[in-house]
């Protein structure tokens, strides 16, 4: 084998080499590209998860934020409510001591009638014996005269 012979061998094994290598370089390229490619994915994902949650630690934070607010105005509509209930039976007793006040005063007055009617009736007897007693006196006064008249006969 000539050397002219031994280059052109080796030339094409260099070539055949090279061409395999290139191969290997280009499946690699291929396989890097899928690999950046994934990574990529992932790295987006990991974005969205992490906007998720954040996104859903607003929504917890805003949602504890209804509850507390609901429940301080729960807490308000209560105090309100057991405050106008207060205010209502105090209004309901003042009403029931002002009834009693009321039928007190009138039960007085009952009482003052009665003793005004008392006091009528014994005037009236008063009244009434007085013209007995007075009409008792004429008749003994006509009595005397009519024995002074018979004396004097």
């Amino acid at each position: 084998m000539d050397s002219h012979t031994k280059k052109k061998i080796e030339q094409e094994v260099k070539k055949t080499v090279d061409a395999e290598i290139a191969e290997e370089f280009s499946d690699l390229r291929q396989q890097l590209n899928q690999l950046q490619s994934s990574l990529s994915s992932l790295q987006h994902g990991q974005q969205q998860t992490t906007q998720q949650q954040g996104q859903m630690g607003q929504q917890n934070n805003q949602l504890m934020q209804q509850i507390q607010q609901f429940s301080s105005q729960a807490q308000q509509q209560l105090q309100q409510s057991s405050q106008q209930l207060q205010q209502g039976i105090q209004q309901a007793i003042q009403s029931l001591n002002q009834c009693l006040q009321y039928a007190q005063a009138t039960q007085t007055l009952n009482q003052i009638n009665q003793v005004i009617g008392q006091v009528q009736q014994q005037f009236s007897q008063m009244a009434q014996q007085g013209q007995r007693q007075q009409g008792q006196m004429g008749q003994m006064g006509q009595q005397g005269q009519m024995g002074q008249q018979t004396q004097l006969q």
